[in-house]
């Protein structure tokens, strides 16, 4: 079987002797609605040109905003066969009305606010398949389907989502794609498509109402114990943990003595917790107190007893009296 010369044109994703494509149908389409290309973007245009390549597709950018001429070679010379400007900011309908006659095979969104906003509602109104979080993209070569890697667990692994409909509409974290394509031998055209979306208005901002620290949300918990000595002493820390943006807690023994509420308490029989810092101040430790803080990220004990049961269990051990190592910490802090 012989293959003509349009075959590779599509394969290579450039035509002969400068033609360009003239039908906007079909293909993998770039959408940039920021305006202006950043390294993100030409990034993702570079994707689109490989997995145009593995389609025998054109690859076309979508720029709304405030585009210019030289984004437009700019986005040529990354992989982009046409560049199609318009201007304003599409709504999802705006979106819909534009690619619904164009049938794409593929659309790409960069995973900004508007991108995480708009691609789903697209795959939706036009029946095809999303991924909502790709870090790189592939095409299957015996089906010849779009294939995203999700990331999971942070990253630590990656799942493979196949794009079974039409349009394959995928999120991409820009971030994790290899560089940018820089060919400045690659020819594609750029042309004013005569639309101007509407800017949408600002959203109103809404404040709020700040939720009360707790001791189980809390990133940072200051804990004392009977070796603060007295209600006073206890007050030094409550004064630390102001300072610190931190919630107080206490053990049994602070309990007993009255310096702290039951919704205070830090143990098996309190509250658990998991801060990133725990800063224990005269507090020997018992297997109630740290059967509630084994999910603590980082244990500082403050206390001046080397053979107390928490200096085997704390990151670090601070062998001094703890009111007074809470007043200089405060003096510090208020410097």
């Amino acid at each position: 079987m012989s293959l003509d010369l349009s075959y590779y044109e599509a394969l290579m994703g450039a035509a002969a002797a400068g033609e360009q494509p003239t039908a906007e149908t079909g293909g993998v389409w770039v959408v940039a609605l920021a305006g202006r290309l950043d390294d993100g973007l030409l990034r993702l245009i570079g994707k689109g040109r490989v997995l145009a390549d593995a389609l025998g597709a054109y690859v076309y950018l979508l720029m709304a905003g405030d585009a210019g001429a030289a984004d437009g070679e700019r986005a040529i010379k990354a992989g982009a066969d046409r560049v199609l400007v318009a201007g304003g900011m599409p709504a999802l309908a705006d979106l819909v009305e534009f690619f619904r006659p164009r049938g794409p095979q593929v659309v790409l969104f960069p995973a900004t606010r508007s991108g995480r906003a708009l691609g789903p509602g697209l795959a939706q109104a036009l029946n095809g398949s999303l991924c909502g979080h790709a870090a790189d993209l592939e095409v299957d070569p015996i089906y010849q389907r779009v294939v995203a890697h999700q990331p999971v667990l942070d990253d630590a692994a990656r799942q493979r989502v196949a794009l079974l409909a039409a349009p394959a509409v995928a999120v991409v974290d820009t971030t994790r794609l290899p560089a940018a394509f820089n060919e400045p031998w690659r020819t594609g055209t750029v042309e004013e498509t005569g639309l101007t979306w509407p800017v949408s208005a600002p959203r109103p901002t809404v404040a709020l109402p700040v939720a009360p620290l707790t001791l189980a949300s809390a990133a940072v918990i200051v804990a004392g114990g009977l070796g603060l000595k007295t209600a006073e002493g206890f007050a030094l820390a409550t004064q630390l943990a102001q300072a610190l943006g931190a919630a107080v807690g206490g053990d049994v023994a602070a309990l007993d003595a009255g310096w702290i509420t039951e919704d205070q308490l830090i143990g098996l029989t309190g509250v658990r917790v998991a801060p990133r810092l725990f800063l224990a101040l005269g507090m020997d430790g018992d297997t109630n107190l740290f059967m509630g803080i084994q999910d603590a990220g980082l244990v500082v004990a403050v206390q001046p007893d080397p053979s107390a049961p928490i200096a085997a269990v704390a990151d670090y051990n601070i062998h001094a009296d703890p009111v007074e190592f809470a007043r200089v910490l405060l003096g510090k802090l208020r410097m």
